[in-house]
């Protein structure tokens, strides 16, 4: 672990320790885009066949990194594991996304339980075998979806535009919903930790849908407090774990999330004002400022020379504090990996 730290780009940087250029890595880099996924996908059957099968998820994992000069391997999972092992019928539909057995009442609720462990497992036991395989300069990070994102997909069964259902199930009952949000916290906490344990240097929470809580006015009570409960809890056992929360499109409450989170760094969407940002916002616990973001991928899409200018745009905004150079969302499954290229040149030929 030693070597790591003073190696891993990524960890250095976690650490509030200087680099010459930021480390990067990209959401969603292992997946669609590239060619050797989809022919692994194909021979697998599925995206979930893919998922359950620890080999040829830690195949997928490390495909990027064989490829580009990333600087972190970041599992091959699914934010959606957790409701798939409390028995929620999680399947993945073409071209559509997934589909799950609705949480409708409070007796769905009560008995909601982790009860297929066999859903879990081999995320742990892929980042064991990425651990194995992975070089002393590259980091290991492992996720999850925050409890408000998970408790929205599995009231609403599927992805959604505005979350209708989900909305309207915790203006009915909030009591009702704060409930699921307290145990999906606990199962959240569990399986970070055990994917620290089997090998994650680095985790990210991830908020995907924190927009919906603060058009709502909720997002302190609804994603706020869960998440601070869920790196409390993980503290707890590895407090020297580095960690990384995205409140997707969280706007202004980018600012109530640092100051009461304690995470070492905050990854920050496409839409949000750097200059603003590094200008207003205080970490908890006076941790130095590092942030994560913020390319968008429609940009990294088109390529060429308007993305090498925004690149060195958000190199040059962030170059007095610490940065993960980072998306503001996932990669988009038309990227030419030519693309890709051309942004890690970009950023590894920048100096700070």
């Amino acid at each position: 672990m030693d070597n790591l730290i003073k190696t891993s780009p990524l960890i250095q940087v976690l650490s509030d320790k200087k680099v010459i250029t930021p480390p990067v890595w990209i959401m969603r880099q292992a997946g669609r885009y590239l060619p050797e996924y989809r022919e692994l996908r194909k021979n697998a059957g599925s995206f979930l066949n893919l998922c359950m099968n620890p080999k040829l998820s830690a195949e997928v994992t490390l495909q990027p990194l064989r490829r580009f000069d990333l600087d972190a391997a970041i599992i091959f999972s699914d934010i959606l594991t957790i409701p798939m092992a409390c028995n929620r019928d999680l399947k993945f539909v073409e071209n559509e996304g997934p589909r799950l057995k609705p949480i409708k009442n409070k007796k769905e609720i009560l008995e909601l339980e982790i009860t297929n462990f066999e859903y879990l497992e081999p995320v742990y036991e892929a980042l064991n075998i990425v651990k194995n395989n992975l070089s002393f300069d590259k980091s290991l990070i492992g996720f999850a979806g925050a409890p408000f994102t998970i408790a929205a997909y599995m009231i609403e069964s599927k992805g959604s535009l505005n979350f209708s259902k989900c909305i309207s199930f915790f203006n009915k009952d909030e009591k009702l919903f704060l409930l699921l949000l307290n145990k999906l916290e606990k199962f959240i906490a569990n399986h970070l930790i055990k994917q620290i344990e089997a090998g994650a240097e680095v985790i990210q929470i991830f908020e995907s849908h924190a927009k919906i809580a603060l058009d709502e006015n909720k997002f302190k009570l609804f994603c706020i407090d869960p998440i601070t409960n869920i790196i409390k809890t993980i503290r707890e056992k590895h407090p020297n774990i580095k960690i990384i929360g995205f409140p997707r499109n969280a706007n202004r409450e980018y600012l109530e999330y640092g100051k009461n989170i304690d995470v070492d760094c905050i990854s920050i969407d496409q839409y949000t004002d750097i200059k603003w940002l590094i200008t207003n916002l205080k970490m908890k616990n006076n941790r130095s400022l590092c942030l994560q973001g913020n390319l968008g991928p429609e940009i990294l899409l088109e390529g060429g020379q308007k993305m090498i200018t925004k690149i060195n745009h958000i190199l040059d905004s962030f170059s007095s504090i610490n940065h993960i150079f980072n998306l503001g969302h996932g990669i988009i499954k038309e990227t030419p990996i030519e693309n890709v290229e051309l942004l890690i040149k970009t950023i590894k030929s920048k100096k700070k």
